[in-house]
């Protein structure tokens, strides 16, 4: 039998901003929840870019619209749900996305200084795993990580 403990459940206005106000109170309830610093660490960094990522792409850098996050504690896992009612990614652009290979910045190339689709790229190193689910009008990242919490 599966058993959630320690929720956590808000609604954001999309913002330049919004990134760092998500992780601000999530930190929190991560520490709450016993999560060891370095996970956060890690953690963080997927949310910011997912939360950036729903602000810019699915709503076109418009503000107010809302992000919802969720966040439990599942079996051991520590599950992070990020939710936006923007535009879609596509099945095919999604893949592409966390199948990307990851282009270190040469300084004589400028080619590989671009710092589009790395994001993904990052989520999924360090991750379990990343689920992307759209269901009616909410598109909703699922990010999952093994913790001794």
């Amino acid at each position: 039998m599966e058993t959630v403990k320690c929720h956590f459940n808000k609604q954001y206005k999309s913002s330049l901003d919004v990134s760092r106000d998500v992780a601000e109170d999530i930190k929190a309830f991560w520490l709450d929840v016993g999560l060891k610093e370095d996970v956060i660490d890690q953690i963080e960094l997927c949310l910011v870019e997912l939360v950036n990522n729903a602000y810019e792409h699915a709503y076109q850098l418009n503000e107010g619209e809302p992000i919802e996050l969720n966040s439990y504690i599942k079996n051991n896992e520590l599950v992070i749900e990020i939710a936006d009612y923007g535009e879609s990614m596509t099945d095919e652009e999604f893949e592409k996305a966390v199948k990307g290979t990851f282009i270190e910045p040469d300084p004589e190339d400028p080619e590989t200084w671009t710092t589009s689709g790395r994001g993904f790229i990052i989520v999924v190193q360090l991750t379990d795993n990343l689920e992307y689910e759209k269901a009616g009008g909410k598109n909703t990242f699922k990010l999952y990580k093994k913790t001794e919490a």
